[in-house]
């Protein structure tokens, strides 16, 4: 199937679910992932051997979160299952990518596979590398757009089950401000609280995108100014702290960018 008939199959797929908020929410969000992998891919740094590849895994990395929510009524990987095997398990199951080489296929099914994972394999191929580093950042530059939108929208407090229920305004981990400070990866395991649920994405400015594009794009959204703010109106008492990670955040994206030391 060509990346046209992938993009109507996974409509058609999408409508075989419940109409309901959260799944509404992955329709969207998939169509913006594809969107900033081609963002991405425009950019010199992108394998352009790769680019019919790159949107192919785009459209299908969250084909699973359909399934996973009508089976569990959440997308909490934690108390559910993995999202990303069962993505791939739908492809495989579905057919969809029957018809590509089995090399292209494999390196569709890895992007898809890994790209929930907290670090990659250190032992990727480059094609696989590009190809899972694409999808990684196009689905993070979105996470931070749905929390974008559900912050404009007061979406957040009476929707716990876009942020897996934690408690709205418990301070953010120490451990979780020390992974924005040094650039280290966070363990979702450690994430208590929305705050640190919001300060993931800090982190991910610092370290945690990959191409220069992916900096450059979240800079020119002022994703850092979004999250400082929505903080601060809900934990006023932890200003200092809130205040301190995004600096770090916003410092790490100009250098990431290309226009910051």
């Amino acid at each position: 199937m060509k990346n046209e008939e992938i993009a109507a199959a996974f409509l058609a797929y999408y409508q075989t679910f419940p109409h309901e908020d959260m799944n509404d929410l992955k329709l969207a969000h998939t169509r913006r992932v594809v969107e900033n992998a081609r963002a991405i891919m425009a950019s010199p740094e992108f394998p352009p051997a790769l680019r019919a590849a790159g949107e192919t895994a785009a459209w299908l990395h969250d084909l699973g979160r359909f399934r996973q929510f009508m089976q569990y009524h959440t997308f909490s990987d934690r108390v559910s299952v993995n999202h990303a095997l069962l993505s791939c398990g739908e492809v495989l199951r579905l057919g969809w990518l029957d018809d590509r080489e089995a090399s292209e296929r494999n390196l569709i099914l890895r992007a898809i596979e890994f790209h929930n994972l907290r670090d990659l394999p250190p032992s990727l191929s480059p094609d696989e590398a590009a190809l899972s580093h694409l999808v990684r950042d196009a689905d993070k530059l979105d996470i931070f757009t749905v929390l974008d939108e559900a912050i404009a929208t007061n979406y957040l407090p009476s929707h716990p089950e876009v942020y897996w229920g934690l408690p709205f305004t418990a301070a953010p981990s120490p451990k979780i401000v020390a992974a924005i400070e040094t650039g280290e990866s966070i363990d979702y395991a450690d994430i208590a609280s929305f705050a640190d649920f919001v300060f993931i994405q800090l982190a991910w400015c610092n370290g945690g995108l990959h191409f220069r594009e992916s900096y450059r794009l979240a800079q020119a959204r002022g994703e850092v100014a979004q999250r400082r703010d929505y903080l601060v109106s809900i934990l006023p008492q932890e200003r200092a702290t809130i205040e301190h990670c995004c600096q770090v955040a916003e410092a790490a994206l100009a250098r990431g960018a290309g226009n910051g030391r």
